[in-house]
């Protein structure tokens, strides 16, 4: 293999194998590997309609999914040069990186607040709606093996970033190198891919590995731990491209539910029994931890940033393989990594075949086709990137052992010299105070005092109480003499800056405390919540206080609180659901909510099961010999439109206006059976769980329990809980089953329609769905709202024709439908 066209060229021959499985929390897609190739060279007539010629620049400024990796290759097959950004980065850094590469066009996503406005631009999330419009290209770029392939730019100490030039040649390189250094990927292995494509670690090991071997890659709309475990309990995965700082995340939910069930002591013994133990014995000591991550699951594989031998021992101690690997953007980017055989903690493993190292002044050095020619249209910053005789120097101090395998110590440009001319590395004094009570994370940075620079500790508290000069004496104890931490700053955000790899960056901590943190005093030019906040909410920065209430003061609409809690969980990859924020939550009390990254234990009451073949079995017999003689005793039914059910493909929105309590059995009975037993109808969760007491109580739970079980009701609720209800929609759409909903959102008293709730147009946008608008008259007649008991009458129920949407936003999408039900 020679350019990634050659891998590309692969692609049809593994027909309808899967390639990626995307989970956006809501729903779950599939795209097989002929499809992805077929869209990809849709994507290059795309991308020739717009402009682009062989050469071209195009930004790929978007969330991990399968139309991330249908860009990348639809880039490659048209002869451009892709350039990810992560998604997390800002609209500053986007724009920079535009700029910087003369980009002809940028892929952007609509789930980022800001967007680039200059130049040409198209949204990911509208490739699925372009592309099948388009012919296929007939033509596929043939790359020499020294073109560019892709620019990854740095995240850049200063504000500087500089732009990573790879050419087909490093990438397939590497490609070969790692599956000759661990050749255990097969078809049947699924990725889960944790990290941003953007970064090189997970492109190339999450992204180009699996590909080349006909693996699955599975993407998550959302890097929280429900998320994570919630995929590898229903997803059958085998390997995890991780970082540390996930793992530790991972690690932490385990604990805590382990707390929870007040089994951590019994942990703590069996973690010590296990460690003279066979992988074996540990796999079936730990099975309740191995069964969460499923019975294939075979490496955690580590990069991006050091491992501690602490969290190595937890995972490994449990039977779990954990590979940790070294490399950087420059080396396409692996260099080293540990084999299924042995693992060595502390240890980044061998180099590659093909990889070359040797150790310069401490400096790691290396040398293979892998690595990168340079820098884009930078030439000083190669020429000071490689050595004299053509070696590339990495910025990083390391150690070459008698084995040949490589231990990282640490960046040169973070390593401290302290006045008396001695050398620390953070990462060491870092390990030591992330295992004292009170502090929640660590961060250590050298600053200069004049005279050399002292061992200086910025601390993230977790609230226990322990005060920073107690930790800070802690942390000495452990210390040698020569290493003491000699001053410290409280962090006062509810994290550090971090990379896309989760590691902490240094360089803006330190600027930050130059800028005027005072020694024990809160730190932090940028408050990170508060921006987030300014930006959905629309308030100015300066007009947000820690005691504003969000909603009262801030105008924080019950939708915007869904778009707060996704934007909370790519920020900070927590789990919190939209029902932790209320009227009366302040901004502090959102800060909490990060703080204590503490999972809402929340009843919820949907039931899946309702829709199992015995439940609709079940609803068919009762509908015969009850509930149909019962509705035609009181209505007679008038069906139009139903020419118009034909048309349906797969799950869709059944919407319709809203007269009374007989509207749901009118619609359904108006159905024919194969969409009447695969529906289910949304029903207003407040009606069921408000703050009801006795009889009133006992008779509105006994109204759900048989709504559920005999209409197939789900509760929906109008105030908070959304985040529940989307998901459990989304796992409606994926099983086939439609879903009934009146807009309105309770009965009208006047006839005329009310209007619609625009959380219609989030569930349309959000599921993908088409929408059935229904039309009903002659219920509210039956059965009026203030009747305690039916009459005699006539009840029309009309189906309009389905109506798709693309581009439209959620407000646009609300009121074409209600329109389309007015119209009927």
């Amino acid at each position: 293999m020679q350019t990634l066209i050659d891998l590309f060229r692969t692609f049809p021959g593994l027909g309808n194998k899967t390639a990626f499985i995307n989970r956006t929390g809501i729903r779950r897609f599939v795209t097989s590997y002929r499809d992805c190739y077929d869209l990809a060279l849709r994507m290059a007539s795309l991308l020739e309609q717009q402009g682009v010629q062989p050469g071209d620049r195009v930004v790929l400024w978007g969330p991990n999914s399968s139309w991330w990796g249908v860009a990348y290759w639809g880039i490659l097959v048209r002869g451009a040069i892709a350039v990810p950004v992560d998604f997390m980065s800002d609209l500053a850094r986007a724009d920079s990186i535009r700029r910087l590469t003369d980009a002809k066009l940028v892929l952007q996503s609509r789930f980022k607040v800001e967007r680039i406005a200059a130049g040409t631009t198209l949204l990911l999330e509208h490739l699925p709606f372009l592309l099948p419009e388009l012919p296929p290209s007939s033509l596929i770029n043939e790359p020499k093996p020294d073109d560019i392939a892709q620019l990854i730019y740095t995240s850049g100490t200063t504000g500087n970033p500089k732009g990573v030039i790879l050419t087909h040649r490093n990438l397939a390189a590497n490609i070969v190198q790692i599956n000759s250094q661990v050749p255990i990927i097969t078809p049947e292995f699924s990725f889960l891919s944790l990290l941003p494509l953007s970064h090189m670690f997970e492109q190339m090991g999450g992204f180009f590995t699996p590909l080349y071997r006909g693996a699955t890659v599975i993407y998550l709309g959302a890097l929280k731990p429900s998320a994570i475990l919630e995929a590898l309990a229903e997803e059958d995965v085998y390997v995890i491209m991780s970082v540390p700082r996930l793992m530790q995340l991972l690690k932490t939910s385990i604990e805590r539910e382990l707390a929870e069930k007040h089994l951590a002591g019994v942990f703590a013994k069996l973690s010590r029994f296990a460690e003279g133990t066979s992988m074996q014995a540990r796999k079936l000591l730990f099975y309740p931890v191995q069964r969460k991550f499923g019975r294939n699951f075979t490496v955690f594989v580590s990069g991006g940033a050091p491992l501690s031998p602490e969290l190595f021992a937890f995972w490994f101690n449990m039977g779990f393989t954990v590979l940790e690997g070294y490399g950087l953007t420059e080396t396409a980017p692996v260099l080293c990594v540990n084999t299924m055989q042995r693992q060595v903690p502390g240890s980044v493993g061998p180099p590659l075949p093909g990889v070359e190292l040797k150790i310069e002044d401490k400096e790691v050095l290396a040398r293979g086709a892998n690595v990168f020619p340079g820098y884009y249209q930078n030439e000083e910053a190669t020429r000071a990137a490689f050595s004299a005789d053509g070696w590339f120097k990495t910025g990083d101090l390391g150690e070459i052992g008698p084995d040949g395998w490589l231990t990282i110590k640490g960046r040169e440009k973070e390593l401290i010299v302290t006045g008396a001319g001695v050398n620390v590395y953070p990462d060491e004094v870092e390990a030591v105070l992330n295992k004292v009570a009170g502090v929640k994370e660590a961060c250590v940075i050298g600053l200069d005092r004049g005279g050399g620079e002292e061992v200086h500790a910025v601390l993230l508290l977790d609230h226990s109480g322990t005060t920073p000069d107690a930790i800070i004496a802690q942390a000495n104890k452990g210390l040698d003499g020569m290493h003491q931490i000699t001053g410290y700053t409280v962090w006062k955000e509810p994290e550090f800056p971090k990379t896309t790899t989760l590691k902490i960056k240094k360089f803006a901590v330190k600027e930050a405390i130059k800028q005027g943190a005072e020694e024990g005093a809160a730190t932090g030019s940028r408050d990170s919540l508060v921006n987030l906040l300014a930006k959905v909410t629309g308030t100015p920065v300066a007009q947000i206080r820690e005691d504003s209430l969000v909603v009262a003061d801030l105008g924080l609409t019950s939708i915007a609180r869904l778009e707060l809690v996704n934007f909370l969980e790519q920020e900070y990859r927590l789990d919190i659901d939209d029902s932790q924020i209320g009227p009366q939550s302040r901004v502090s009390d959102v800060r909490r909510i990060i703080e204590k990254r503490e999972k809402l234990s929340r009843k919820n009451h949907y039931r899946f099961w309702t829709n199992a073949p015995w439940a609709r079995g079940m609803r068919r017999f009762w509908d015969r010999v009850f509930h149909y003689p019962l509705y035609r005793s009181f209505a007679r039914l008038e069906v139009q439109g139903r020419e118009n059910l034909s048309q349906i493909k797969g799950p869709v929105f059944f919407i319709a206006n809203h007269l009374g309590y007989f509207d749901q059995p009118s619609v359904m009975f108006a159905l024919p059976p194969e969409l009447r037993y695969s529906t289910a109808t949304a029903a207003w969760a407040e009606f069921f769980f408000g703050d009801y007491h006795g009889l009133n109580r006992l008779w509105r739970r006994f109204t759900f329990e048989y709504g559920t079980l005999f209409f197939n009701l789900f509760p929906l609720p109008q105030q908070q809980g959304f985040s529940a209800a989307f998901r459990f929609m989304g796992r409606l759409a994926d099983a086939g089953i439609n879903i009934l909903i009146f807009p309105e959102g309770a009965h009208t008293r006047t006839g005329t329609m009310q209007p619609f709730q625009l959380g219609l147009g989030i569930m349309v946008k959000e599921l993908g769905l088409p929408v059935v608008p229904i039309k009903i008259r002659g219920s509210d007649e039956v059965l009026p709202p203030e009747a305690s008991f039916p009459r005699s009458g006539t009840i029309s129920v009309r189906f309009g024709a389905p109506l798709t949407f693309r581009f439209e936003e959620p407000a646009e999408i609300v009121e074409i439908a209600r329109r389309a039900v007015e119209e009927l």
